[in-house]
């Protein structure tokens, strides 16, 4: 799922590593988890290891290691992010015809996404990823105006005003 919104800044921390009893096998979840941190991240991620809990709480020096390492921490630009585009999508509209769904509940679905564009341009017969699902073409776009626009003008209200609400 990181990989669909272009890696925002992300850190890996293994916790509850006192239930390993055995010290071989801990080394070797430890490398494995790792190797595949990094290889589902970015070479060269940084991986934290919390060694259990003290009478409820993580180790000091470890949280303090921890939080030293955030505040230094430099995240790689998100390249992937500027230069694609991608929707915030907050509805979806099935516009398949009832009958042919009636009649067969797995035709080919119309279906429109309403939400909001980011990165660049989003243009007719593009192709698009939905998540778990596959890769799609798109027959068109269309811009709607914003159902929650910003004032044009800023109201300053004065006590005249505010007497002028309350009457």
């Amino acid at each position: 799922m990181l990989q669909v919104h272009g890696f925002p800044k992300v850190m890996g921390v293994l916790t509850h590593l006192d239930k390993f009893k055995e010290g071989k096998k801990l080394r070797n979840t430890k490398k494995r988890l790792k190797s595949r941190f990094q290889e589902e991240i970015y070479p060269g991620a940084k991986l934290f290891y919390f060694s259990g809990m003290i009478h409820g709480r993580y180790p000091k020096n470890e949280v303090l290691n921890l939080a030293r390492f955030i505040s230094v921490m430099k995240f790689r630009p998100l390249v992937w992010r500027n230069t694609h585009p991608y929707v915030l999508v907050d509805r979806i509209e099935d516009l398949t015809d009832p009958q042919k769904k009636k009649e067969n509940a797995a035709v080919d679905r119309k279906v429109a996404f309403f939400g909001y564009l980011r990165g660049t341009y989003l243009k007719p017969n593009m192709k698009v990823h939905i998540p778990g699902v596959n890769d799609f073409y798109m027959k068109s776009v269309s811009l709607l105006s914003d159902p929650c626009p910003l004032p044009d003008t800023c109201l300053l209200y004065t006590s005249d005003a505010a007497d002028d609400l309350t009457r």
